[in-house]
């Protein structure tokens, strides 16, 4: 027996097997269960989201010889030859073939006749936006008044080329992408039950690669099988689709903290040895930036992988918010840019180059976060730094800003690093600190984060400390939202002076010109005075 490929081995037999667009099948269960049927209905959505499967289901729920519902047999010989494709009065028309006119009256001109086995004659017009206007014209008398043993179900991807009066007759779904969770999670159901074996991170990356398209997943996925011999590995498949290791894009963004334009050209170098497509390259960086954004404002919606996951935190406290969302737009509009340059290559490199450029100078409140050394940056063993040996020798701190002051001395990282800055001082007492966590910051507060501040407050003062996190029940003034209050200010005083500034307010008045919102950037205070000095 011939191979069957993925796309149609595992397509829908019915609605319970559909994977997402459940805003359709509820409407449509109602209708069959209530037996409220439209005679033409619509379904629209990108590639490879379902409109013709849902179709085929909906031809089948009309038809079973048990009766119209929902749920369909799928064993009577009406069920299985509408699963094989052939069943004699469910009629698939691909306009984008069949454009004429002559060919929509033909089609037309048998409408009136009885279906010949089912209940019903059911014709699916795929991509029936290819239509020509003579066609549609021909189309909309028998759409507005049909036999009552005609349904009509349509599919496009582009409806808005469809007339008004052919909307107007049509009861119409808009089929969303599916989200990459839901298709890595049916890709995982699908190997196992292939019995192949394969890594997690593999199927992320299948997943994101299909663009919200299951068709288009299955096909990739089908690709990989035979890539990597039978199984579906992560490094097969980031070849495969030619992506890049994360250690690449975590060296570039290393280097971008450090502001080393060395670093950066022999990555970048490292990546053209190994024949990388830098407009992925460039789309898996603003992918990583996005993650940073996200770990600033929401820890518990960053990726799921713990190793990489603790990695961005990392990355997310060596910079101000406003300088992440600087490179983020840096990054989308040298995406949209790179077809420009002379090179991918080059063009990418501009791009670092820029965000390197336009990376504020190190100031109290907005520069980012020293390096670390490599000691301190090894997350593997999760253990914090020792004390140094000349550590000046202190009682626990007892305001806010000593305990600020001391977060920076603990030499923290990841998770443990943000919980520390997202926490105040509420007492201590006998070597028994306790903390309160913002409420924002909530998701930062686990046993294991817990764990590991009390270890690095027990190395620092070179004795057992006590550590006990409760959650406020209000927003609290903790070092994360006190500095962001401070680069607020400051960009605000930054803003005031550029209003304030005779040069600035004559070349506004002179060209009609107008300050950018977001372009603004604080500096170093010395560069913020008068121009006229």
């Amino acid at each position: 027996m011939s191979y069957q490929v993925l796309a149609r081995k595992y397509r829908p037999k019915a609605f319970v097997e559909m994977v997402g667009q459940e805003h359709v099948l509820r409407a449509l269960v109602n209708a069959l269960d209530n037996n409220r049927l439209h005679h033409a209905y619509l379904f629209t959505g990108t590639r490879g989201v379902g409109k013709t499967t849902l179709s085929r289901l909906l031809a089948k729920c009309l038809n079973c010889e048990t009766g119209i519902s929902s749920t369909p047999c799928g064993t009577c010989s009406t069920c299985q030859e509408i699963d094989a494709g052939r069943f004699v009065d469910l009629l698939e028309i691909d306009a984008a073939s069949r454009t004429k006119v002559e060919d929509t009256r033909e089609l037309l001109d048998n409408v009136q006749y009885a279906p010949t086995r089912g209940r019903y004659k059911v014709y699916l017009i795929d991509e029936v936006h290819m239509l020509s206007g003579h066609s549609f014209n021909a189309l909309l008398k028998t759409l507005e008044e049909p036999p009552p043993h005609v349904k009509f179900l349509l599919a496009t991807t582009d409806p808005q080329r469809l007339p008004v009066t052919v909307l107007s007759r049509c009861l119409q779904f808009n089929l969303k992408n599916l989200s990459a969770d839901k298709i890595k999670n049916q890709l995982e159901k699908i190997l196992q039950l292939e019995n192949i074996a394969f890594e997690m991170p593999a199927l992320v990356h299948l997943a994101r690669a299909a663009n919200g398209s299951m068709r288009d997943a299955l096909s990739l996925l089908d690709q990989a099988i035979a890539f990597s011999g039978g199984k579906v590995n992560e490094i097969d498949v980031r070849s495969m689709l030619g992506s890049i290791e994360n250690t690449y894009l975590f060296q570039l963004m290393d280097a971008l903290a450090k502001q080393d334009a060395k670093a950066i050209i022999s990555t970048i170098a490292q990546l053209a040895e190994q024949g990388a497509d830098f407009a992925n390259v460039l789309e898996e960086f603003v992918s990583l930036i996005h993650q940073m954004a996200l770990a600033q404002f929401a820890p518990d919606m960053i990726c799921e992988h713990a190793n990489e996951s603790e990695k961005i935190i990392e990355f997310s406290q060596q910079f101000a918010a406003e300088d992440i969302q600087l490179f983020y737009q840096i990054g989308i509009t040298g995406r949209r840019d790179l077809p420009l340059a002379p090179s991918a290559r080059s063009g990418f490199e501009m791009v670092l180059l820029r965000m390197l450029a336009f990376h504020p100078l190190d100031i109290t409140t907005s520069a980012p976060a020293p390096a670390r050394s490599n000691q301190a940056t090894q997350s593997s063993s999760h253990k914090p730094s020792a004390q140094p040996v000349n550590a000046p020798k202190q009682a626990l701190p007892d305001t806010n800003n000593e305990w600020t002051q001391l977060i920076s001395k603990l030499q923290l990282s990841g998770f443990t690093q943000a919980l520390a800055h997202n926490c105040i001082l509420k007492s201590h007492v006998d070597g028994h600190l306790q903390l309160e966590v913002d409420p924002g910051q909530v998701a930062l507060h686990t046993p294991k984060q817990e764990i590991r501040l009390a270890e690095a407050l027990t190395a620092y003062f070179g004795k057992p400390i006590k550590l006990t996190i409760t959650v406020s029940k209000s927003a609290l003034s903790t070092p994360a939202r006190n500095k962001q209050q401070q680069q607020a200010e400051q960009l605000q005083q930054a803003t005031q002076a550029l209003d304030n500034d005779s040069a600035m307010q004559s070349l506004i008045k002179t060209f009609d010109a107008k300050i950018q919102p977001g372009s603004i950037q604080t500096k170093n205070p010395a560069m913020l005075g008068d121009t006229k000095q």
